[in-house]
This record gives structure tokens, sequence and C-alpha cells, in this order.
């Protein structure tokens, strides 16, 4: 709370006394007209800043505050307390009129002053607003912080936005676990569809890097992965392309060839890239056959 105000000698006083009465009256305009005066006479000291901010802070006027606590902290830091705690109450004012965007600058302001002390009830629709706006490095440590609270009753809707938010941050491996865990979750929905083609994806990308990394079961499970979400569609023909080389290589003929076989069911029309490929595997396979029963 602000500090009551005692009267002394001096004009400058009397406008602070008088400042603090007017605002403990509700009447803000007039109080800060007051505060105003007395900074124009002593300056920029700290008890004149703090009503300043304060008052501006009670108004709701969010520049103003910020600009007077900017000036505060930077003479006197013992007063971030009070700081935090209007931008706290002006996010939350924000929060209920539905308008994000002044409670996420409230909020970072906050952050600016005293960082990780957000809240748990702000946490997701902060995040939320960084997601809106495509800043996902900003939204994830939001999100992971929600996580962290709500881990066993987290809403299917915020696992998909985590994962989206992995996706996008280059990290697949985070969000097909996250992609996976809300394809459990939501059995139906317009964004099951969304979640298996980047599922889909993450998982493609994950199992071409095993392979490189000669780590074949991994790569083969990944692949498999790719082939039972059915998406995207356009890798599907790569996806049984690559599992069947991966059982060729470890010897799985038979198993190799029904997979080849698959990327010829897929390319009808027999024109896709891994279809001349697969047709020469095919070939291998059944001349290697043909080779062990003639002996």
């Amino acid at each position: 709370m602000i500090p009551a105000a005692v009267a002394c000698r001096g004009n400058e006083r009397d406008h602070l006394a008088w400042g603090d009465r007017l605002l403990g009256a509700g009447r803000e305009e007039a109080a800060i007209a007051e505060y105003q005066v007395a900074l124009r006479q002593r300056g920029e000291q700290p008890d004149v800043l703090l009503r300043l901010a304060h008052g501006y802070a009670q108004l709701d006027r969010l520049d103003e505050t910020s600009q007077y606590y900017s000036r505060l902290l930077a003479v006197d830091s013992s007063f971030a307390d009070q700081a935090v705690a209007d931008y706290l109450t002006m996010a939350k004012q924000a929060l209920e009129r539905s308008d994000r965007a002044r409670m996420a600058r409230a909020l970072e302001q906050l952050e600016a002053i005293r960082p990780g002390s957000v809240p748990d009830e702000l946490s997701l629709p902060f995040a939320r607003y960084y997601y809106e706006l495509s800043e996902y490095a900003s939204a994830l440590p939001l999100y992971l912080s929600v996580l962290a609270t709500e881990s066993d009753s987290i809403e299917p809707q915020v696992r998909y936005e985590l994962a989206r938010v992995y996706y996008e941050l280059g990290e697949c491996g985070q969000a097909l676990a996250h992609y996976r865990e809300f394809l459990e979750q939501r059995r139906g929905g317009e964004l099951r569809a969304d979640a298996r083609w980047h599922a889909g994806q993450c998982a493609y990308q994950l199992a071409q890097r095993d392979r490189l990394a000669s780590r074949p079961a991994e790569a083969l499970a990944r692949f498999e992965l790719v082939i039972e979400l059915g998406s995207p569609q356009a890798l599907l023909d790569d996806a049984w392309f690559e599992k069947a080389e991966i059982l060729f290589g470890l010897g799985e003929f038979d198993e190799a060839l029904r997979s080849y076989q698959m990327v010829l069911d897929l390319n009808p029309s027999r024109t896709g890239r891994r279809v001349r490929l697969a047709e020469d595997r095919i070939r291998t396979i059944r001349y290697r056959t043909t080779e062990e029963e003639a002996r």
C-alpha cells in the first residue's frame, strides 16, 4: 500500500498531502494534478514518483503507470512490490474485459521487474496471446508453466497448442509426443486432421534422422507411425519405401516385399518417384528367392 502522507511545512508537502486525500476519496484525476505540482516543485523524488505511478494505475492508464514506475525504480528499487501489485491488478482487469493484448502489456511490465512472477491463473491467457501472434519462443515457457501445474487435467486444446509451439520451434521430438497425447485425448473434432498431419511430418523427419544415425529400429518404428497416422498423404509412399529399405537391410525380405508392393499400390499410374526403385527391389527379392529355391 502507498504510505500515508504526513502533512509538513511548505507547499510541496501540502500538495502531496492534498493529493493523498483526493486519492482516498476516489478522485484520482484531481489527486494526480496535485502530485504533478509536487513533481515540478520537488523533482524526481521517490515519494512523488510513487504516488504518480500508483495514481495512474488506479485510473488503469498503463502507459503513464509504466513511465512513472520506470523512473521510480531507476532511483529506488525497493518499491518493486508495489509496482508488481499494480501491474497484476491491471492485468486482471484487462482479462475481465477480454482485452488480452492489454493484459499482456501489463504482464510484460511485471515480468521486466520480477521475471517468473506471472500467477498460474494468468499463464494460459498470456501464453495464448503470444501463440496467436506466432511468438512461439515467448509462449513456450508459459505453456510449460501451465503443464507443470495442470499435468493431470490439461485440456486437449492446450496440449495441441503446446505441440504446435514445439513444432514451430523445430522441436519435433517434443512436438510429436504432445501431438500423440492430443490424439489420444481428442477422438474427434477438426483439429485431429491437423494434428495427424503435423505428427506424421515430425515422425518422418525423426525417422530420417534415425536412419542417418544408424538407428534402424527407431527409424522403422517412426516410419510405421507415419503409416499408422495416414498423414501426410504425400509422404506415405516414401514411408512405405523407407520401411521396406530398412527391412531389406535387416534381411526381412518377405516383409520388405510387402512394403515395396504398397509403394506400387499407392501409385497405380506408376508415376511416383519411388516406383522404379520399388520395382527394382521387388525384382531383386524375387530373383533371390528363385535362386534359393533352385539350390
